[in-house]
């Protein structure tokens, strides 16, 4: 099996490309907070795989199928019941606030209500901005699309800048990436998680992980109360 994955132009890209910046795509609204977005298309959105349990200090994020989260699900016990794999909903705007594009990360059934909303809108998103607006907390958390009827003159600059884009394929893989194995071992050692039983492969150095600890992301800043959300 060949372990080249590109070559020429395609090898060039993936060696210029810089590591994207997720805290800035993904949208942290709080109650009643909304952020003004144009919508691309209808179907700027995936389902991914995801683990995490907040309670261990470790935040839903993309997992694969030998993904360490998983092997503590199986092999950790009660303590590590909850991280099972469950489905998690990405969506995709354009932001009339950033000029860039942002992503919103949601449960299984917080979905339903922001899909619901581009299904009604769908042959007028040519013409019309949506305040996407969080409302509630914890598992009554929920996301929706409300029309502007009147943009102001710097959202409509902003929408129009917008006309005849699509989102790339490719965005969905940036901003999905599973986080690095010795990082995800480092946070189930810490939680109690005998990673040199269970993950012999895995070697943790003395020094730790360079990568900033982002672990112990409030729940509500991914999808508030997700977790309980999918176990209905």
């Amino acid at each position: 099996m060949s372990v080249i994955t590109a070559r020429g132009e395609q090898a060039k890209e993936n060696a210029n490309k810089s590591k994207v910046d997720t805290k800035k795509i993904y949208l942290r609204l709080k109650d009643n907070q909304s952020h003004k977005v144009r919508l691309l298309g209808t179907k700027d959105y995936v389902e991914y795989n995801s683990a995490g349990d907040y309670n261990l200090g470790i935040y839903n994020q993309p997992v694969d199928s030998n993904s360490p989260l998983l092997v503590a699900h199986a092999k950790g016990g009660e303590k590590f019941k909850n991280l099972y794999k469950k489905q998690r909903y990405v969506f995709v705007f354009a932001s009339l606030e950033t000029g860039e594009l942002v992503a919103l990360d949601v449960s299984k059934n917080q979905s339903k209500q922001v899909i619901s909303g581009i299904e009604e809108y769908a042959e007028n998103i040519e013409d019309i901005a949506f305040n996407l607006k969080r409302s509630g907390a914890d598992t009554s958390t929920g996301y929706s699309l409300n029309p502007i009827l009147k943009m102001k003159p710097e959202d409509q600059t902003a929408f129009d800048k917008w006309g005849g884009q699509t989102v790339p394929e490719t965005f969905y893989d940036e901003i999905l990436q599973p986080k690095d194995e010795k990082f995800l071992a480092k946070l189930l050692k810490e939680a109690g998680f005998d990673v040199e039983t269970h993950l012999p492969h895995i070697k943790l150095d003395d020094e730790g992980q360079k990568e900033p600890d982002t672990s112990a992301e409030k729940i509500e800043d991914m999808g508030d109360g997700a977790d309980i959300l999918d176990a209905i």
